[in-house]
């Protein structure tokens, strides 16, 4: 008489019901990594430049920040001539 069980079959002049639609789903974003400060060079209250590396904290006057300059470029100048001696 009645076919309580077959629930899947619809008659033909019934229309299914519509499937949901896909929610669209975004992906987390990526944690921002922390910038790491390697270096930083600053000017303390005394008139002093200051540099710091690490937990190491430098200040030196303009003298000394003038020699340590010139170290620098004498520095620079031996590596440059090195790279000519062998290229």
């Amino acid at each position: 008489m009645f076919d309580w069980f077959k629930k899947d079959k619809l008659p033909a002049n019934v229309l299914p019901f519509p499937a949901p639609a896909p929610r669209l789903v975004e992906p987390p974003k990526a944690p921002e990594k922390e910038s790491i400060t390697y270096y930083s060079i600053g000017h303390t209250d005394d008139n002093r430049v200051s540099i710091r590396m690490g937990y190491t904290t430098l200040a030196m006057n303009y003298k000394g920040v003038q020699n340590l300059i010139d170290q620098l470029e004498l520095y620079q100048s031996q590596l440059h001539e090195e790279q000519d001696e062998q290229g």
